[in-house]
């Protein structure tokens, strides 16, 4: 169990912060954001690009998404669309800045342009 969470460590961090951010929100007016951003969250962890990146930072306030942080393209890009699917999110609000290059290769030089 030690291992498995010194491994999962930047998830676990952020769990544990938005429990600590859950506690008191429980009972107000903002339960339909908390239930979202935790559908939101978990799609997060469960999806491979996505996973363990610690430096995504999520929130849902009244039904908006807001995704921060400096992440590569690859990530950026599907984490939006993971937020756009999230039952419970109205509206996605994306500060997200693209740190690094995207996991795809780059075609060779010559290939890939219009020749007209």
């Amino acid at each position: 169990m030690a291992l498995w969470a010194w491994r999962n460590r930047r998830e676990v961090g952020n769990w544990l912060g938005f429990a600590k951010r859950a506690v008191p929100r429980i009972a107000g007016a903002s339960r339909p954001d908390l239930i979202a951003e935790a559908r939101l969250r978990g799609s997060l962890s469960r999806d491979p690009r996505t996973r363990g990146i610690g430096h995504l930072g999520v929130r849902v306030v009244d039904g908006e998404a807001v995704l921060e942080g400096a992440v590569p393209p690859d990530a950026h890009v599907a984490a939006y669309r993971i937020a756009e699917r999230t039952k419970g999110v109205r509206a996605v609000r994306c500060r997200i800045q693209d740190r690094g290059r995207s996991r795809r290769t780059r075609a060779p030089a010559g290939r890939g342009r219009l020749h007209w």
